[in-house]
């Protein structure tokens, strides 16, 4: 038997209609205003999806969200753009990638370019054609507040020259047309020539907006400026970026001649305006197969450059193979603030046996940079012979707070190190970390794990923050 009633009466049928259709139309209207507020939600979650996700979904994700981009215009979905083009994508006709470039392209504002290492030349100038078209779009109709470009040089050296000069002017007139904020170029080796014009490009619309720039391996090769240098254009001096607050930049002969024309600039004119920089990161990477052409800056230089730049903080980041003495003479002199030193040293010959800090030891205290050291991190392939030799510098460094060492065991001393922090420990030191690798005996690997365990056992008691790895 049928529970319901087959037919129900009219009056009530008209109630219940009626009470449906006002609830729908409660439900629309709710709808629309959750609709029209939308807009002024916070989106962090999606940015964080958005920003975590690899390039594939991301472009999914902005398909999906493509009704809600178009109806708000919202940053969230496209705020972040990653041009990264894969191989099947640079195959296809039409690139959906580029398409979406094309709709979207004037909602980026933070923008990461990655040459795709290719094989095959026609996906090369396929890639080459797609990256030019890109720029153009975005000079056209973006306003993007930062850029990053990564591993161009793996497509600069299967390029003919028209080619790469196409790229070179698409790259100017991008620079040209935007306020930039941050720029960032890893592995992105232009003739010199070529670079300096880029910068050049640079100084002239973000003038007054430049706070942070990177130039990783920004010149190819510098060999024929040795020979040709009266002909070499000068790079823009950091006058042309008065905004500027961090540079990262290889030691190079670019550098040196930023600096040198500075120095020459201060001392010509009167009452220059001081400037922003409060940070330069500078690396230099040896090559046992290339020669190097930077042939350092002065005591002179740095204390120009410190009156340009009041709060200036050198962090230099050396990994070297190269005779050691002669190296730390030239990277590290007088006047130069460094607040953070990495030196990584590198056994290319299996005769040296050690590598002597005390000599680099000797040098940081001659150029007085233990008054303005506060990190300090050693990493050496050969062993260091006695990590008791430490002590004295690390007593005279009165602001060091981090200390790092990464060294290969044969090396004595550890116990000594730790027991003179018990002792006297340095003030300002608050972090440690020693790795020590290659204990292949047994014994001796038990040994030194009781004596570290112990101290820093001690040492943290005392409220030293210490790791010990082996």
């Amino acid at each position: 038997m049928d529970c319901f009633p087959r037919k129900i009466d009219p009056t009530l049928r008209f109630l219940l209609d009626n009470r449906s259709a006002k609830s729908i139309a409660s439900r629309e209207t709710d709808e629309h205003e959750k609709e029209g507020k939308w807009c002024n939600l916070p989106f962090p979650a999606l940015e964080k999806i958005y920003s975590f996700a690899r390039r594939g979904d991301q472009f999914n994700m902005s398909l999906v969200c493509r009704k809600w981009s178009e109806g708000f215009r919202s940053p969230s979905v496209c705020n972040t753009f990653r041009f990264a083009l894969t191989k099947s994508q640079l195959s296809t006709d039409n690139c959906p990638v580029m398409k979406f470039v094309q709709k979207y392209g004037s909602m980026f504002r933070h923008v990461e370019i990655k040459y795709t290492f290719l094989r095959k030349k026609y996906l090369i100038k396929t890639w080459c054609r797609h990256f030019i078209v890109f720029l153009q779009l975005l000079a056209n109709t973006s306003q993007i507040i930062s850029i990053e470009f990564q591993d161009l040089t793996y497509c600069f050296q299967d390029l003919g020259t028209p080619t790469y000069n196409d790229i070179c002017i698409a790259i100017a007139d991008f620079l040209i047309s935007q306020h930039l904020k941050r720029v960032e170029f890893y592995d992105c080796s232009f003739s010199f020539r070529e670079a300096v014009e880029l910068l050049r490009k640079l100084t002239e619309n973000s003038r007054e907006s430049l706070t942070h720039l990177v130039l990783r391996k920004f010149v190819l090769s510098e060999s024929y400026l040795i020979k040709n240098s009266t002909s070499v254009k000068n790079p823009p001096t950091f006058e042309c970026l008065p905004r500027l607050k961090t540079l990262e930049i290889d030691c190079s002969f670019l550098f040196e001649n930023m600096v040198a024309s500075q120095s020459t600039t201060i001392q010509t004119v009167k009452n220059c305006q001081t400037l922003a920089l409060s940070k330069i990161i500078l690396h230099h990477h040896s090559d046992p197969f290339k020669e190097t052409y930077f042939r350092g800056l002065t005591s002179t230089d740095w204390q120009f450059m410190k009156m340009l730049c009041p709060d200036l903080q050198v962090e230099l980041i050396i990994s070297t193979c190269s005779p050691f003495k002669e190296e730390v003479e030239l990277f590290i002199v007088p006047n130069m603030p460094i607040t953070r030193l990495k030196y990584t040293r590198l056994d290319w010959k299996p005769y040296i046996k050690g590598m002597v800090v005390e000599i680099l030891f000797r040098r940081l205290l001659a150029c007085k940079i233990n008054d303005h050291l506060v990190s300090l991190s050693l990493e050496s392939e050969p062993p260091i012979l006695d990590l008791a030799s430490f002590i004295p510098f690390l007593q005279a460094c009165k602001k060091l707070k981090c200390l790092e060492l990464f060294v290969i065991y044969a090396t004595s001393g550890i116990d000594h190190l730790l027991e003179s922090w018990l002792d006297n420990r340095p003030e300002s030191l608050k972090e440690v970390l020693i790795k020590i690798s290659d204990i292949e005996d047994e014994e001796d690997y038990t040994n030194v794990m009781n004596i570290t365990t112990d101290c820093v056992s001690r040492l943290e008691s005392a409220g030293l923050k210490v790791e010990v790895n082996l």
